[in-house]
């Protein structure tokens, strides 16, 4: 039995992060990719998002700012990432050292990834699909970077928690 032949949900096992990002979602009720949509989280969370000639940027309990207009995927993924430092994050970065910021960059990154492809909703992903990236994109509405960042996660997450000798054993197959 080899690593493509596996239930990839059955051997994920998601971050904290992942599930809290996760859990943050279903507690706003949102449970169906089509509930992705910025404007629908901005209602769910009631998170005011205001566009000005400013840098993008997260302004804790008041809501987010976008630099005004920019649009379609670079708004999506502005969105998101000043999301996550709004869902995720305290403290003003202009006050934080180089390593402090850097930190919380990284991360916002990686539960923009984990809002925008949550993991509540992978079991709508056909895993064993030659087309699974294209899959993923089409599903969440991401690009294929993302999808690709995304399904590289998820495949190095289940290298890392597959024990093939107990597989077979609960298969009753002879190992």
């Amino acid at each position: 039995m080899g690593i493509e032949e596996l239930d990839y949900l059955k051997h994920y096992r998601p971050t904290e992060m992942e599930l809290r990002m996760s859990e943050s979602l279903n507690g706003h009720g949102v449970t169906k990719p089509e509930h992705l949509e910025t404007e629908k989280i901005q209602i769910a969370y009631r998170v005011l998002v205001i566009e000005m000639d400013f840098p993008s940027a997260s302004f804790g309990g008041l809501g987010i700012v976008l630099k005004k207009g920019i649009t379609g995927e670079r708004y999506k993924n502005n969105f998101y990432h000043e999301f996550a430092h709004w869902l995720g994050h305290s403290g003003n970065q202009m006050q934080m050292n180089k390593q402090q910021k850097l930190a919380q960059e990284l991360q916002a990154e990686q539960m923009s990834m984990y809002l925008r492809i949550p993991y509540h909703m992978l079991n709508l992903v056909d895993f064993s699909s030659e087309d699974c990236i294209i899959e993923i994109a089409d599903i969440f509405g991401v690009p294929i970077e993302l999808a690709k960042r995304r399904l590289k996660k998820i495949e190095d997450n289940v290298l890392c928690h597959f024990d093939q000798d107990a597989d077979l054993i609960h298969a009753n197959k002879i190992i």
